[in-house]
């Protein structure tokens, strides 16, 4: 279990899917998990919640490491765009999307920033 320090709290994260102690209510899909259900982390700032490990959370992200689709096998490698989840492997692009809207999928600040400019351009040219 990986250990992360901030100012005033100590976060636990596990490596892999780990069984319920109690009942609650996964952050994806809204719906309830009970004791003894296997669940993942679910990361929203600084906190953690708990979700199904078969809902996703995925981080849109540059790519570190190569590794192959979960969706269509394709081989991606380093330095390329993708979606990754922590328990439940990566997706190119095109079949991460595929699993919208059923899943949360968090982007880094730089990512919202760029994404908020390429909505509000529109066809529309600074500087003129």
């Amino acid at each position: 279990m990986l250990k992360t320090f901030a100012k005033s709290y100590q976060r636990l994260v596990p490596d892999s899917p780990i069984y319920s102690k109690y009942d609650g209510t996964c952050k994806v899909c809204g719906k309830d998990y009970y004791k003894g259900e296997l669940i993942s982390p679910f990361f929203d700032h600084d906190y953690n919640f708990w979700r199904h490990t078969a809902c996703y959370q995925l981080f849109f992200l540059t790519l570190q490491y190569g590794s192959d689709c979960n969706g269509c096998q394709k081989d991606l490698g380093p330095k390329t765009h993708g979606y990754w989840s922590k328990h439940n492997g990566i997706w190119c692009a095109p079949c991460g999307e595929k699993l919208f809207p059923n899943i949360s999928v968090a982007y880094s600040q730089f990512q919202k920033h760029n994404n908020f400019i390429r909505r509000n351009r529109k066809g529309r040219r600074y500087g003129k």
